[in-house]
């Protein structure tokens, strides 16, 4: 016996993180406690995905890249927090994220875009069963070159085959490499990342932008508060404005601003 669990709720703007719906699977974990349900119950995290349309078609490599590393801290954080798996909701996907006969056009770590293969002839962008047509706007990705895509972290030799492979599938394999069946989650904090004491930062250089830091991209109304030692995540990083509330702040996908806030204090 067990329960399924997914991640996400609402509309078209799933955008996951760790800190998102993490609180809901301790939820989880704590009610089938108070039931006495057998320890032998399985959770399984069915369902999660960034939304809406794919990295490739955004054409972002920060973007790309963001998605990567919260696909991978999602999946960590399901498990550390009870799950007893993680199914990834689809590897491959067309260009814009479907087909899907709901138009919900979603994210994959593997696109297929035949189109792109070498020696490709007379072969469209969207193929006959795919009505959804691009509800996002125009597919970034096919306006770059082999050359481009291929610095930004889709595998030229992949392309030629067309398929494109999106950062999201590198963290993807590592994570399942190295977490076999039988793996124990182990809880544990980061004091400090370096001798530098606590100043230093474990994600990035102090006042510096890398890949990984930056600003608070992607940040979202109405998300789950979830509030651990900071280890230097830009994921944590906040500020106190004028109204007394303690907020993030970011921009979409699209690079529309958006904020969110804790609360009064």
């Amino acid at each position: 016996d067990g329960s399924a669990i997914h991640w996400y709720a609402g509309g078209m703007d799933r955008l996951l993180d760790g800190a998102q719906g993490n609180p809901n699977m301790h939820r989880m974990v704590s009610e089938l406690d108070v039931m006495n349900v057998d320890k032998s119950h399985i959770l399984l995290g069915s369902e999660a995905c960034h939304c809406p349309s794919t990295g490739y078609a955004g054409g972002d490599l920060n973007i790309a890249w963001a998605r990567a590393t919260r696909n991978a801290h999602t999946i960590l954080a399901d498990l550390a927090a009870g799950s007893n798996g993680f199914i990834e909701w689809n590897l491959i996907l067309d260009s814009v994220g479907g087909p899907n006969h709901l138009g919900n056009m979603c994210d994959s770590p593997i696109l297929a875009v035949p189109h792109r293969a070498l020696g490709a002839v007379d072969i469209p962008d969207q193929l006959f069963f795919e009505h959804a047509g691009h509800p996002f706007g125009e597919v970034h990705g096919d306006h770059k070159t082999r050359e481009e895509l291929n610095s930004e972290g889709f595998p030229a030799k992949f392309l030629d085959l067309g398929i494109a492979v999106q950062p999201m599938y590198y963290y993807v394999g590592h994570i399942t490499r190295f977490v076999r069946p039988g793996s124990r989650a182990v809880h544990a904090l980061v004091d400090e990342s370096s001798p530098d004491g606590p100043k230093s930062r474990t994600f990035r250089p102090q006042e510096q932008d890398v890949p990984g830091g930056g600003i608070n991209d992607l940040a979202r109304n109405g998300i789950e508060a979830t509030l651990w030692p900071c280890e230097g995540s830009t994921r944590q990083e906040w500020l106190l404005n004028e109204e007394k509330q303690l907020q993030v702040f970011g921009h979409d996908w699209l690079g529309v601003p958006t904020t969110s806030c804790l609360g009064k204090v």
